[in-house]
């Protein structure tokens, strides 16, 4: 078995439980005391939706990929779908979570901000379209309009070979730093000034204003260092590609390429589960404990030994 096989099997070993995780969440969802239907933990939906997209629609492609060495369908217009598609998750999954990290914010300093519908349009949901909108438009049109002689798809390569857009040196170097350098280092900063503040301003919180805060800040952490760890290593590498300080002809540097988009997108279900604590019953996770780890039964004493015990005493 060659290793591309092996890589296939490792992501699909990964990819059934992150659904099911996902799907769980999902129903949940649809009850109307879930905490996620709350406007702080919204972010952490939009997240998950790109993710499970990610991991219905895009990863099954690569899974194809690597285990019969060619695309899943060897068309033109299936190479253009596919790098449209792989690159507009990505980017939606670092924007968005940029965005969460700015947000977080004014959640936590200024709340008064979403108290009216109006203000929510304004503030949450406008940028929030205005992001999505604007980077698959972005993404959609340089894909297909930018053109470069000599370069052929080629069926046998992950995403075909790339597009011009992706080997374009002036898109290339656009596209690095506009929406993985940026988002990444929003991310980043937001979050080392997030708990920052809070330990300045502290004192002039409310007990449940404080607490409320508190546990949003370390939800935000959380969330933004995994990403963060995730994807800053993408950015250097990225970077040196342009650069051309290293070459995408080495197998490590493909390897490393392909798979980190994917990390993310399959961590997001176990990150959102965690992070939205409070939405499964006590009850559930008391069983899984005791299907997971029974608990040791005691040594029972007969009734006719405790009587004797008794009378001796």
């Amino acid at each position: 078995m060659d290793s591309n096989k092996v890589e296939m099997i490792v992501v699909t070993i990964f990819q059934i439980p992150s659904f099911c995780c996902a799907m769980i969440i999902f129903f949940k969802f649809l009850e109307k005391t879930s905490p996620l239907r709350r406007l702080q933990n919204q972010l952490l939906m939009y997240l998950l939706i790109f993710a499970t997209c990610t991991i219905i629609i895009e990863l099954p492609n690569t899974q194809k990929f690597l285990w019969t060495g060619s695309v899943t369908i060897q068309r033109y217009w299936f190479c253009y779908f596919w790098n449209i598609l792989f690159s507009a998750m990505a980017t939606l999954n670092r924007a968005l979570t940029a965005f969460m990290s700015i947000e977080r914010h004014f959640l936590v300093f200024h709340p008064h901000i979403y108290r009216t519908s109006r203000s929510r349009f304004l503030f949450h949901y406008s940028p929030l379209i205005c992001i999505i909108v604007i980077i698959i438009i972005y993404i959609s049109v340089t894909h297909i309009s930018v053109t470069c002689p000599n370069h052929p798809f080629n069926y046998s390569m992950f995403l075909c070979g790339y597009t011009c857009a992706s080997i374009v040196e002036n898109f290339g170097t656009t596209y690095v730093w506009l929406y993985v350098f940026l988002p990444t280092m929003v991310t980043t900063i937001a979050c080392l000034l997030l708990p920052i503040r809070f330990i300045i301003q502290k004192r002039h919180f409310q007990r449940i204003q404080w607490y409320r805060a508190r546990k949003m800040i370390i939800q935000t952490s959380f969330i933004a260092s995994i990403y963060t760890i995730c994807w800053l290593p993408n950015v250097i590498i990225l970077q040196l590609l342009i650069n051309k300080h290293i070459s995408t002809i080495s197998p490590v540097i493909n390897l490393f390429l392909t798979f980190t988009p994917y990390v993310t997108s399959l961590l997001t279900p176990f990150i959102v589960l965690h992070t939205a604590s409070g939405w499964i019953r006590p009850a559930i996770i008391q069983r899984i404990k005791c299907r997971l780890f029974p608990p040791r039964q005691g040594v029972i004493q007969p009734i006719t030994n405790l009587v004797v015990n008794q009378a001796n005493h």
